[in-house]
């Protein structure tokens, strides 16, 4: 019987013990949550549009013979860098050289004779002057000058012609870039301006990235920029774009120009940015994500990403600290550079905005503001 005592004795004193432990916890408690805030203040605040795009090649040139022959020798391998003049293919020569010794000499000739009809109309001018001849052997010579003229003239033609085709048989790339494979091998025959390529050769050391926007939302960009709602950047609109499977930027270029023409099916403006590409990171046909620097908003306000709350039905929203309690405040927002975001309607300079402790809130909740904030 004691012992039962006992027991009963040691569970009465445990529980009395937890009870007065769990009511100094909940007297000496408190229902705030700490938070970390920043106070708004106005400044100038950059703004970014982010579109999509693909890579364009700075210059490309597809390769086809302009004359007809079998083609002798490919002076190239795939893949390698080649410079502007420099041969890519050996057309047979053989026809042309012909053509063009046959051509000269008959320039040659034809050369001669016009002098000498020269010569002999200089004569007959002199000899006219003194009635020596008649005016009617003066105008026969006149008009074998002509002839001869005329005849030196083709014959000029058609040598050029023969030079220029025989320059022809060595395929020369028009531009600096890659080389790409052969479509043709040796003894291949090849005609005059082909639909099939002989190769191509593109430059990427530089590239376009062609980028998609909204026509209305670039006419809003621009009355924007002309009322003065915008202003221009300092060093002019910059374009960051990352790659597909890489959202790092790689890439910083210069916006270059739009298109004036909307496309009627999608009813976007093409604009346009260039980027050095001396590493060759970005390829022709590559697709791009891409931040374009849309001008500065003079003494805005601005937020971090931090600060903000989405929810499924597209409303965006802030906790405001006023007087010791977080207050639920739904925003209107740009996007801006380097996480921030512009504000366009619901808060006021002085707001103190929740950036760190948000999910734990509820509207009215009562919060205590980190020190040092």
């Amino acid at each position: 019987m004691k012992r039962y005592i006992v027991c009963a004795l040691f569970f009465a004193s445990v529980f009395s013990f937890g009870c007065r432990d769990y009511q100094n916890n909940k007297n000496s408690g408190t229902n705030e949550i700490e938070v970390k805030v920043v106070s708004l203040e106005k400044k100038d605040v950059s703004l970014v549009a982010h579109l999509n795009g693909s890579v364009r090649a700075y210059e490309s040139a597809d390769i086809r013979p302009q004359i007809s022959g079998i083609i002798r020798d490919q002076l190239f391998s795939g893949g390698e860098t080649v410079k502007k003049g420099q041969p890519l293919y050996q057309i047979d020569d053989r026809p042309f050289k012909n053509r063009y010794n046959y051509t000269e000499a008959e320039y040659q000739k034809y050369c001669a004779k016009f002098n000498l009809v020269k010569i002999k109309l200089d004569r007959y001018r002199n000899l006219q002057k003194t009635n020596s001849v008649s005016n009617q052997e003066l105008e026969n010579v006149k008009s074998e000058y002509a002839e001869a003229l005329a005849q030196q003239k083709i014959s000029l033609a058609n040598f050029e012609d023969a030079k220029l085709n025989l320059e022809y048989t060595r395929v020369l790339s028009p531009i600096d870039g890659i080389v790409g494979k052969s479509n043709v091998t040796k003894g291949a025959l090849v005609t005059q301006n082909q639909n099939e390529l002989l190769t191509s050769v593109v430059d990427i050391s530089k590239v376009y990235v062609d980028l998609q926007q909204s026509a209305d939302a670039f006419r809003k960009w621009q009355l924007k920029l002309k009322n003065g709602e915008l202003h221009m950047p300092h060093d002019g609109f910059k374009v960051k774009v990352s790659l597909s499977d890489d959202n790092r930027y790689v890439k910083e270029g210069t916006f270059k120009f739009h298109e004036v023409v909307v496309n009627e099916d999608s009813g976007n403006l093409t604009l346009r940015a260039i980027f050095n590409n001396e590493d060759h990171i970005l390829l022709p046909g590559m697709t791009v994500s891409a931040v374009i620097d849309y001008g500065v908003a003079k003494s805005s306000l601005s937020i971090p990403e931090s600060a903000i709350i989405r929810e499924p039905k597209g409303t965006t929203f802030v906790f405001v600290v006023k007087d010791g309690a977080a207050i639920r405040q739904q925003v209107d927002l740009t996007p801006s550079v380097n996480g921030y975001y512009l504000v366009k309607s619901g808060l006021l300079e002085g707001d103190k905005v929740v950036v760190s402790g948000k999910k734990l809130l509820k509207n009215g909740i009562k919060v205590k503001v980190a020190s040092g904030e």
